[in-house]
């Protein structure tokens, strides 16, 4: 039996201390700023530092993402691949990156030329935190001794079941990335209105309530990451940050309150996901409940 190599994108947030605990590997998108483009590092470590990443958008420029290159997915799986790996990509939702599209088209040519390899490219339906956690998921299952076939067979079926709950302090940035509609931008950032985003059971994000204030919008978040949790023993709930410490710091103490013990961590927001909501983004992610929820 092939060991397991497990791949996640530069939507799916993971800090360099989890890649390292849970040996996870990412393959970059790209960022371009000032039409020059940039490796989207998951630690800001290509010429911008995180604040300075979200001090550009501040300043009024737009940065524009691209999806993983197809020659990066072919280094990252061949390499593996010729190290006798079996390979495992979770790859950020199609309804928000070709990414996975592309890697699935990826897939289907490097296959014929390794048959003593398994390679699989896995739609997370969900980003940012979300689909890191997803990765986790999976990492713990190789460590239990899951064969590749059996954690496939276990994102399948779970894959619904990682919650999301983010708010953004503006949404003239989903706006620019064409995530909401101008008016809806016009009218919510006049009225104070906050929009919690969840990711629906296809992949799409989706504003389920549209609550008054920053406070309030945190607040609501953490109450309903909680009780998507369910039984929340031995779990970790993660709190990611588009270059606001102190909120995400006030939603884990929210939830602290709720659920005394539980585990959580925080961690900044990467360069892809964080160019389309803007600085100031909290998202909130936990296993457990399955969503239903389905904008169609």
């Amino acid at each position: 039996m092939n060991k397991i190599k497990i791949f996640i994108d530069s939507t799916g947030d993971l800090p360099k201390d989890l890649r390292d605990e849970y040996d996870i590997d990412y393959c970059p998108m790209i960022v371009t700023i000032d039409d020059k483009e940039i490796i989207a590092s998951l630690d800001y470590d290509q010429g911008y530092t995180l604040q300075q990443f979200y001090d550009v958008m501040r300043g009024g420029k737009r940065i524009f993402t691209s999806q993983v290159p197809a020659p990066t997915f072919v280094e990252k799986f061949t390499k593996a691949l010729d190290e006798g790996y079996d390979v495992l990509y979770i790859g950020c939702s199609n309804k928000l990156s070709a990414s996975v599209l592309t890697a699935q088209k990826i897939v289907a040519e490097l296959a014929p030329k390794y048959p003593n390899n398994k390679i699989v490219a896995f739609d997370s339906l969900i980003a940012c935190l979300g689909q890191g956690l997803m990765a986790i998921e999976a990492s713990k299952r190789r460590k239990e001794g899951m064969t590749f076939d059996e954690i496939v067979a276990w994102l399948e079926a779970n894959k619904n079941r990682f919650n999301q709950f983010a708010t953004v302090p503006t949404l003239s940035y989903l706006k620019q990335a064409g995530r909401v509609s101008a008016t809806s931008a016009f009218f919510g950032n006049i009225f104070g209105v906050k929009p919690i985003l969840i990711s629906d059971c296809i992949g799409q994000n989706l504003a389920v309530e549209k609550v008054k204030g920053t406070k309030n919008s945190l607040l609501y978040c953490a109450k309903a990451t909680v009780e998507a949790g369910e039984d929340l023993t031995g779990k970790t709930i993660y709190i990611g940050h588009a270059d606001d410490v102190k909120a995400a710091e006030f939603v884990r103490d929210e939830i602290l309150k709720l659920a005394p013990g539980v585990k959580t961590y925080i961690g900044p927001i990467g360069p892809i996901v964080g160019a389309s909501t803007g600085p100031g983004t909290i998202g909130v992610y936990v296993f457990g409940k399955e969503v239903t929820v389905n904008r169609q």
